[in-house]
């Protein structure tokens, strides 16, 4: 994958957000409540599929390098807490999210970045399941772990996700207007040849 200085850009002002979405939190049980899902869905839309990918795996890095970029921290010992399956969610829903982003139509963004939400939430309480009770033992159902790591949040997510469509929808005139006047002018170069 070729990347120009203005994708090298967008991902490095991505990343950005997407840190500081996540410091951006409220303590209301086993998993904060950040701004985080925004970003989630943001940068998959407006950054495509190969670059989002880069992005949430360079978060997922860094923050297990001990770089503090997660809503409590970060360190190795992170893969342990309940929340982590909710941030490696990031990654897989970005792959669907991202496909939304070459759709012109509003619903196609929305049905992919909600599958998306889904995605993340099925690996986030599958995980929080198995580090609740194999890791910290602390023999808690399937129902207790969905009551905390999913039913708190699915209507701010189900929010988050109309508004980051939203968003994109209004951001991307501006991000891809420069490219759109670069082919504007070839195609006016090339006609004005021939």
């Amino acid at each position: 994958m070729h990347l120009k200085v203005k994708d090298l850009s967008m991902m490095a002002i991505m990343e950005a957000l997407l840190i500081v979405c996540s410091k951006l939190s409220f303590n209301i049980g086993p998993i904060p409540l950040t701004f985080q899902t925004f970003a989630v869905f943001i940068i998959p839309l407006i950054l495509g599929f190969k670059k989002s990918i880069i992005v949430f795996g360079l978060y997922i890095i860094m923050g297990i390098a001990g770089i503090p970029v997660f809503s409590k921290g970060g360190g190795w010992n992170y893969i342990f807490e309940p929340s982590f399956g909710f941030i490696i969610g990031f990654f897989f829903s970005s792959m669907v999210v991202s496909l939304g982003s070459k759709s012109n139509k509003f619903y196609t963004k929305y049905i992919t970045s909600t599958i998306g939400l889904l995605i993340l939430n099925i690996i986030g309480i599958i995980y929080m399941y198995l580090i609740m009770n194999y890791y910290l033992e602390l023999d808690k159902s399937i129902s207790y772990v969905i009551s905390v790591g999913f039913a708190p949040f699915i209507a701010k997510d189900i929010i988050t996700v109309v508004l980051a469509c939203i968003v994109y929808s209004r951001l991307k005139v501006i991000i891809y207007k420069e490219d759109t006047y670069h082919e504007d002018i070839k195609l006016y170069e090339k006609t004005n040849i021939n």
